[in-house]
């Protein structure tokens, strides 16, 4: 039995043709999901996961329901095993809402809901824009930065604290390209490929036009503490979650702050909930003196993932 554990939950970027499949077949759990949410959404979203193409994939609102649905069946095909209920709950970004599903907070049936609609919404009102992962400067430096070049007439913005050695910029092409020049020697500037510049204050069109959907669905007081990307702490009541929702998607994602806040709190173990392992090596640097497990990696041999836990 896993004691004193957090469960994460990565968003957009693992996606990819083939998602999930290999775990469709071998735990009924996960297939159950799948298939019921097919059910609930009305689209084939098992044949664009397992046989569609990158491009249909790769649009906002399809690769935000199947980034939410792979990563709650990696979780419900291992939750009953775990035995014990997680001390928290956290994702990044998108997957924020599969944290709140897995805390009881909000309903598989809405979470469904609330994430097509919010991937819709995004893509509809997405602006043109670019993102970039810099690796090797101070938060601060690259802060300044930002705040220098966005000054001088081109947005560009520090929007996810990834870990200790990583922060992801957003802002427009013009301003993602002022930082690669200035910042020259200073660390690895890597273009990301995204279809817009999230979580920038570019995206606050969508933050506005979403934030009504919160209000049509029932959030209950989560089963234990959801840690917020806005706050970066956990709580276990609704209308704290739903007013942080409200600016989550124009507000940088604060993770470093949060597995900090989950870890200072008694989590031991971080268990990574996803079709690849993209949290994992985050915390392990955020926070080494815990451990940080990928399920996936874990069950690539069949092998039910908590015995090996």
């Amino acid at each position: 039995m896993i004691k004193n554990y957090a469960v994460v939950f990565p968003g957009q970027g693992v996606q990819g043709i083939g998602m999930s499949r290999d775990l469709y077949g071998k735990y009924p759990q996960a297939a159950h999901t799948l298939d019921y949410a097919c059910q609930i959404l009305g689209i084939p979203l098992k044949t664009i996961m397992f046989d569609g193409t990158e491009n249909e994939l790769n649009r906002i609102s399809l690769t935000q329901l199947a980034v939410f649905v792979s990563n709650m069946m990696v979780y419900d095909a291992i939750k009953d095993a775990v035995g014990e209920k997680p001390l928290f709950a956290a994702g990044h970004s998108l997957g924020e809402y599969c944290a709140l599903c897995a805390s009881g907070s909000l309903s598989f049936e809405d979470s469904l809901k609330l994430v097509a609609s919010r991937g819709r919404i995004m893509e509809e009102n997405c602006p043109e824009g670019a993102m970039a992962a810099v690796i090797g400067m101070r938060t601060m430096d690259i802060s300044d930065l930002c705040k220098s070049i966005t000054e001088s007439g081109q947005l560009v913005e520090a929007v996810n604290f990834n870990s200790r050695k990583q922060t992801v910029i957003s802002g427009t092409a013009e301003g993602i390209e002022a930082f690669k020049a200035r910042a020259a020697g200073k660390g690895r500037i890597i273009p990301l490929k995204t279809a817009g510049p999230f979580h920038s204050s570019l995206m606050r069109k969508s933050q506005e036009v979403f934030a009504p959907e919160l209000d049509k669905i029932y959030f209950s007081d989560p089963a234990f503490p959801v840690v917020s990307n806005v706050t970066a702490k956990g709580s276990t009541k609704s209308s704290d979650i739903v007013a942080a929702l409200k600016t989550q998607i124009a507000s940088p994602v604060q993770w470093v702050a949060s597995v900090e806040y989950m870890a200072s709190r008694g989590a031991e173990m971080f268990v990574e909930c996803a079709e690849k392992s993209v949290l994992s090596s985050m915390i392990k640097n955020i926070s080494p003196e815990t451990q940080a497990i990928s399920v996936m990696v874990l069950i690539g041999d069949g092998e039910s993932a908590w015995r090996k836990i």
